[in-house]
């Protein structure tokens, strides 16, 4: 067996996919369904979240103990796998959100899906990666509770346009620089230390 098929399936990364194709057809069927604009945009943004959260299981294999000792410079691959990751993310609901009336601009799901990934592998650093999740989906639960509907004017003083980067419009400088900042970290800190047990 080649050393690609082994890792892809060593890190799950067939489910993973089948769950990312699933939120793309999910989106989809309800971009149909729902032609509020606010409803569309929230119905991107849950999409995002939950095939970023997809990625999590596979930033971690099966064993912890054969992944530290193995012979092979590690960290160039998992910053490989949250990238590939997050471009595939970007690519399929970018997409699926451009059929028929577009939901969304590519831009804001590939802000949002970088910005998760990075979140996604900090979780992993730091709670393991059967706990990742909690990280993008509590900073998203708790944006949709304190942001104003979306396509608003951005909220000022800059720091709530940092906080609530998910939410806000492509527009907005500080969200951006949020996004690419727990992206770039994310991934480097994923890459240094990898998963945490």
């Amino acid at each position: 067996m080649k050393p690609l098929t082994l890792y892809l399936r060593s890190r799950s990364v067939p489910a993973g996919l089948a769950v990312l194709l699933g939120c793309a057809v999910t989106l989809w069927a309800l971009g149909l369904a729902v032609d509020n604009r606010d409803g569309r945009s929230l119905l991107v943004l849950l999409a995002t979240v939950a095939a970023v959260v997809a990625i999590a299981p596979g930033l971690a294999g099966p064993d912890h103990d054969l992944d530290r000792v193995a012979g092979i410079a590690w960290s160039p691959r998992r910053a490989v796998h949250v990238v590939v990751a997050a471009a595939i993310v970007v690519g399929l609901l970018g997409a699926t959100a451009q059929i028929g009336d577009p939901m969304s601009g590519m831009a804001l799901i590939a802000r949002n899906a970088a910005g998760l990934a990075g979140l996604v592998a900090l979780g992993a650093v730091t709670l393991g990666a059967a706990r990742a999740t909690l990280l993008p989906i509590l900073w998203a639960v708790l944006v949709m509770q304190v942001t104003p509907p979306m396509g608003a004017p951005p909220d000022r003083p800059v720091y709530k346009e940092m906080l609530t980067w998910l939410a806000q419009p492509i527009g907005s400088t500080p969200a951006t620089v949020t996004a690419v900042i727990l992206g770039v970290v994310g991934t480097l800190a994923y890459a240094l230390f990898g998963s945490r047990r």
